[in-house]
């Protein structure tokens, strides 16, 4: 639909439209949308700022987990689901772990020693 929005004034919106292939009662529905957005959506946005201010403050290090922590002290109720989907769409990742590939044996990775038979 932003294509649309692009290339109304060059080429018409009922032009754009039938290339694309999209009705004119969607293009109109999302036009709605985005003058009057629901609730849901208006929360959505509301919490996606507080997500973002609790992971820079964090370094960049805090998922989905320790962010739904924070949100629940602040008192947010909303659910880590909810969360991870909100992190996803703003891009937002947390630290983890990686492994090296680190061996704990002595020697580097090797199978089981031979032994001989007999």
């Amino acid at each position: 639909m932003k294509l649309v929005e692009q290339l109304r004034d060059r080429f018409g919106v009922e032009f754009v439209l039938r290339v694309l292939g999209v009705s004119s009662s969607t293009y109109r529905g999302w036009v709605a949308r985005q003058a009057d957005p629901s609730r849901r959506e208006r929360e959505d946005e509301a919490i996606t700022a507080e997500i973002t201010d609790i992971h820079t403050a964090s370094g960049g290090t805090y998922g989905s987990p320790r962010v739904h922590q924070v949100l629940r002290r602040r008192g947010v109720r909303v659910s880590r689901k909810r969360i991870e989907r909100l992190m996803r769409q703003a891009g937002l990742q947390g630290a983890f772990l990686r492994n090296n590939g680190g061996c704990r044996r002595p020697g580097g990775i090797r199978g089981p020693r031979r032994r001989p038979i007999g």
